[in-house]
């Protein structure tokens, strides 16, 4: 059996290389994207906080059935607020009512508030931060903290300081414990 064999093999792989990663532009429709406008206004009503965020093209075209995220920035991570899908109206705008029940970040019930085009077809991905004071004021005076888990060292629960005492007890008890028979050993060898 005779086995056909190419001409130049590296040729053909160096030339599909470069059809791969050389149109990625096209591939990916990179080329046909563009940047969004995108305003956010906050207004506040009979106790209920709302988000308005406004979308627009270039030319000032609202831009209608775009998704939109919302977060509230936390310690380690982005807390999404409003439904799971944010899409805007013919209008380019979206209305996301914000939890009374979030803890701000500081005494002064500040919170960061993200609003972000993320993977869209069309549009580029965008993000957008605000601060508000719309959170629930926190006391950072560790002192006037109750006792949880979240709370600092010198107000972690009392079922949590004693069973991590008694562990480190424990531990070290068998640590002393394999010396004091490892000694016991060494002079059983001794004496025979």
């Amino acid at each position: 059996m005779k086995v056909k064999r190419y001409p130049y093999p590296a040729l053909k792989i160096f030339l599909l290389m470069g059809l791969i990663f050389g149109n990625n532009l096209l591939v990916y429709g990179q080329d046909a994207m563009e940047d969004a406008k995108v305003a956010v206004s906050f207004s506040e009503e009979n106790g209920i906080k709302a988000i308005t965020a406004t979308a627009v093209d270039q030319e000032g075209v609202p831009i209608e059935e775009l998704e939109l995220y919302f977060y509230v920035k936390r310690t380690f991570s982005l807390l999404p607020i409003g439904d799971f899908f944010n899409s805007t109206d013919e209008n380019g705008m979206v209305v996301v009512e914000f939890p009374n029940d979030l803890p701000g970040d500081d005494a002064k019930a500040n919170v960061t508030i993200v609003v972000k085009i993320k993977e869209s077809d069309l549009y580029n991905d965008l993000t957008l931060e605000t601060t508000k004071n719309w959170g629930i004021p926190i006391s950072l005076d560790p002192l006037k903290e109750k006792r949880s888990l979240w709370a600092s060292s010198a107000n972690a629960p009392f079922s949590l300081i004693t069973g991590v005492s008694i562990m480190i007890i424990g531990i070290w008890y068998i640590i002393f414990y394999i010396f004091f028979k490892l000694y016991k050993i060494s002079k059983i060898r001794t004496r025979i």
